[in-house]
């Protein structure tokens, strides 16, 4: 007898060294799609107290792929943003319950689900120029390379790896 069950894989992130995650300048992102973490966004609508739509990433973000991490992924350094538009990076800890086996505990598993029947928010640290977090390897449209730079595109989830 045989058992087959697949997980779906998303996005991994850390947010290495993101100013805004250490002070305190997050904002809670009311989330409408499914939502991985790593992704930018902008600011949109005003929700309720401290509660803001996601918005498309402003087109004035821009990033460098620094290295690769230790453990395969990424680092992103922001290297220019608009303070008047910024650039919000989502960030969830991923809840793992103790009882899970290896194959379940994974990061690469958990992702944000929006919620069709409550508001859905997940926190979105603000970065700022200098801000380094860590990316995996399919968050990046495109092959990711060192000194390359990225940029997002208006309702992708996904870094642009520039040519």
């Amino acid at each position: 007898m045989a058992l087959r069950y697949s997980i779906e894989q998303h996005h991994v992130c850390f947010p290495t060294k993101v100013l805004s995650e250490r002070v305190g300048r997050t904002l809670n992102m009311v989330i409408k799609t499914d939502t991985d973490n790593g992704t930018v966004c902008g600011k949109g609508k005003y929700v309720s107290f401290d509660q803001y739509e996601v918005a498309d990433a402003p087109t004035t973000f821009e990033g460098e792929i620094l290295e690769q991490a230790a453990d395969g992924n990424w680092y992103v350094e922001v290297k220019k943003i608009d303070p008047n538009a910024p650039a919000i990076l989502i960030y969830e800890v991923p809840t793992i319950a103790e009882n899970y086996n290896s194959k379940f505990t994974a990061t690469a598993n958990f992702f944000n689900e929006a919620s069709a029947s409550r508001t859905k928010t997940v926190r979105g640290f603000v970065l700022g120029v200098t801000d380094v977090y860590e990316l995996s390897a399919d968050a990046f449209d495109g092959t990711p390379v060192a000194g390359k730079k990225v940029t997002i595109e208006a309702g992708s989830q996904k870094h642009k790896v520039g040519v």
